[in-house]
Order: structure tokens, then C-alpha cells, then sequence
């Protein structure tokens, strides 16, 4: 996979110097920023609002911060990719509901209402669902809903339907990619039950069986090696093994565009170890 272009960028590309960070995950806590806290405040008070209207509904509205803002705060690191998941409407629907709400409520928040931008679904770009974006404090947010994914044999491309938040989380490409801010408890969630530990550890691995991880979405392979070479983590030998069968492989030529691995060769070649990266490549 890729190897015809790997040893000739190997012997290019100089390696940059990383230190793996080290904390301690026993007791999970998520500082926020000023900003970071002011968004949460207000998504809280929009819930708040809504749940009292909506008593006689089964299951309330609950809103997470998923994916990989989750961790880098973990990690001590700043992020300003603010995915917020929504459990019971789309993302479309909550955005609008939360304009309305800051356009009555401009005084008490000094926040400007911002245009709702809805990125259509687009899966030959890897976006399954669509999703709402605007902006909340100078910070743009997007909003979608929790959702589950089903995958074919001859395609990437799954079929969406809303989902449970373990379900949301179990279609993810890693467990320490899969944590979640509960905003309204303030408490990290971790429905895979291994993304906190893996985390600690600095182990990539996948949330369901490697196999049908990277069968159902081949492209997984590359966005794993992608992070151990980021944060330079060591992957599961388990998955670093299926990453290497024939099935795999065939189903990464045969899905995934060129388009999208040269966007993620990209991300990996700017990265600070490329040359890991490169070797994980040579390796699978």
C-alpha cells in the first residue's frame, strides 16, 4: 500500500523532534478556556430552556463535544475544533433553535448572532451527515447529530441513521478519538470503555475488531498511522497486523479515492514525524 512513493520520501524528508507527553488519566478533567467556557454556558442554558418545553419527551436533549478537541485537552493542548453532538434533532435544527434563543438574549451574553452555514452531505469527501456551522464567541462550532453508520463491501460510503451515543462512539476510527464532553456534567464520557486507558498509554486502537474497522472504511488505516506519527504513539499489534491483510489492502485500492489519500499523505508529511508515519506505511 503506497510503498512505490514511501522510500524515495524516506530518504527526504528530515525528522523533527517530539516529546511524548505524559499525564495521568485516573481522575479525567477537562479545563476549559475563557471562551471555551462561555460557549458551554450558553449551550447549557439553551438545553436548560429547551428541556423545561419539552418535559412530556421521552429522552432530553443532551449535547457533547466529541472527537478530537476531547483529546487534545486531555493531552494539555489547545484545539479550536469544536464538534458538538446532538442526541435528539439534527444539527441544523438545534443551530437554528440556538440563533433564535441568542437573538432574544444578545444582552445577557455579548455574543452576535452569526449566519447558520449547513454543509450538505458529501461522502466522496468523507462527510456522511450533513452538518450546521456558526459561530459562537469568535469560535466557529459545527453541530450534528449522534449517528450510526452500516458499510457494504463495495463502498465507503455507509448508510446514516441517528444513533445511540455509543453507537456514535463505536463507529470511530480509534477509542482515544471516540471520548466525549458531557457538556451539561462537565464530565468526560467514555462509552468504548478503553479510549481513557489508551489514552494514557499512547496506544491507537480500534473501537470494534481492527478488521471490520478498516473494511467498512479502509481509509482508517492512513488516519491511525496519521496519529501515532502526530502524537507519536504506538499502534495496537493487533491492528498494526490487520492493517497488513490482503482483504484490507484490496479494499483500500478499490474504495478510497486518490484524492482522499493525498489529503491525508498531505497532513501526514507536515506533520512533526513524518518519517514515522512513512515507515507504519512501508510496514503495512
Amino acid at each position: 500500500m503506497l510503498r512505490s512513493t514511501v522510500l524515495l520520501l524516506m530518504k527526504s524528508i528530515p525528522q523533527k523532534a517530539m516529546t511524548n507527553p505524559t499525564f495521568s488519566l485516573q481522575a479525567p478533567k477537562i479545563t476549559l478556556t475563557k471562551v471555551e467556557q462561555n460557549i458551554c454556558n450558553l449551550l447549557n442554558d439553551y438545553m436548560d430552556l429547551y428541556n423545561g418545553e419539552h418535559q412530556s419527551k421521552s429522552e432530553l436533549l443532551t449535547l457533547r463535544i466529541t472527537g478530537g478537541w476531547v483529546r487534545d485537552k486531555l493531552l494539555g493542548q489547545g484545539s479550536h475544533d469544536l464538534d458538538i453532538a446532538i442526541n435528539v434533532m439534527t444539527g441544523e435544527q438545534f443551530a437554528t433553535g440556538l440563533n433564535e434563543y441568542l437573538q432574544q438574549h444578545y444582552a445577557k451574553y455579548g455574543a452576535k448572532p452569526h449566519n447558520i452555514h449547513k454543509i450538505d452531505k458529501n461522502p466522496e469527501k468523507s462527510k456522511h451527515l450533513e452538518t450546521a456551522t456558526t459561530k459562537l464567541f469568535g469560535v466557529e462550532v459545527d453541530f450534528v447529530n449522534l449517528r450510526s453508520e452500516k458499510y457494504t463491501e463495495l463502498s465507503r460510503i455507509p448508510k446514516v441513521c441517528f444513533g445511540t451515543p455509543e453507537e456514535d462512539a463505536l463507529r470511530r476510527d480509534a477509542t482515544l478519538n471516540a471520548l466525549f464532553y458531557n457538556i451539561q456534567k462537565g464530565e468526560v464520557e467514555d462509552f468504548t470503555r478503553r479510549g481513557l486507558r489508551d489514552l494514557e498509554e499512547g496506544i491507537l486502537r480500534t473501537p470494534l475488531p481492527a478488521k471490520q474497522t478498516f473494511l467498512d472504511d479502509p481509509l482508517r488505516v492512513l488516519r491511525l498511522i496519521r496519529f501515532a506519527s502526530r502524537f507519536n504513539f504506538v499502534i495496537d499489534p493487533e491492528v498494526m497486523a490487520e492493517m497488513g491483510d490482503p482483504h484490507i489492502n484490496s479494499a483500500f485500492n478499490s474504495k478510497i479515492s486518490r484524492e482522499r489519500v493525498g489529503v491525508e499523505m498531505e497532513k501526514i508529511l507536515i506533520g512533526p514525524t513524518p518519517l514515522l508515519a512513512l515507515q507504519l506505511i512501508q510496514k503495512a
